[in-house]
């Protein structure tokens, strides 16, 4: 039932009581958890009404409606103020929005003992945005899926600092020398590289644009002198 992707989130999760997963979709994630055993009952939550049948249609079919209950909300507002999950996934989504869903519900994040995170992009934001909260990153991973590049962040209680560079591609994947990130910085590269050919031959080297983009290129230089 889980894909590639999906299974390594789900096998992120710590053993737990409660788990919510936020942006659910079809519940694949909170109906895996339950029945390994990784937690004993869990929230499914949506803001798509469509996404909130389908999960619930998925927990009906493998007999989980007392363990998980469907709901439909915005982010964290579906979790009751009261209601303190041990673990909380979000995952398949833009890191603003990430962090957006956050912030609106402070409260609850800073319940959880754990945050799962798999952001599709503005990743270096995700991390920062984490460091503020008082989370630190335990563990993180960059993978492939279907061709396309994943990174998966597991954040606990704590505090840290990154250096830019280790904001920018993640501390673990770089002092773990990952293949994976060295592919993925070498494709970051060779794009940042056609673009600002293309700036340079049109002879706006002095553009905000091209100072920005030459920033990144040689983090991206130093990032694989790390690997």
């Amino acid at each position: 039932m889980l894909s590639f992707r999906l299974k390594r989130i789900a096998d992120s999760i710590k053993k737990c009581e409660y788990l919510a997963d936020i942006g659910t979709d079809h519940a694949y994630i909170p109906i895996y958890a339950v029945q390994n055993g990784i937690a004993k009952k869990a929230v499914a939550a949506d803001i798509s009404e469509g996404s909130c049948n389908k999960a619930r249609l998925n927990v009906n079919e493998h007999g989980l409606t007392e363990q998980i209950e469907v709901r439909q909300g915005d982010g964290l507002d579906a979790i009751n103020e009261y209601e303190c999950p041990d673990a909380i996934v979000i995952a398949g989504m833009g890191g603003l929005l990430m962090i957006s869903i956050l912030k609106k519900g402070i409260d609850t994040a800073l319940k959880a003992s754990q945050l799962v995170l798999q952001p599709q992009r503005d990743i270096e934001e995700v991390r920062r945005f984490i460091h503020s909260i008082g989370f630190k990153i335990a563990d993180e991973s960059i993978f492939k899926d279907s061709g396309k590049f994943y990174t998966l962040m597991d954040c606990e209680k704590g505090n840290e600092a990154y250096t830019e560079l280790e904001y920018m591609f993640g501390r673990i994947p770089l002092n773990n020398g990952s293949p994976v990130l060295k592919e993925y910085i070498n494709a970051k590269y060779n794009k940042l590289m056609n673009v600002l050919e293309n700036i340079s031959s049109n002879g706006k080297e002095d553009d905000e644009a091209y100072k920005r983009l030459y920033a990144e290129a040689k983090m991206c230089e130093e990032a694989m002198k790390c690997l």
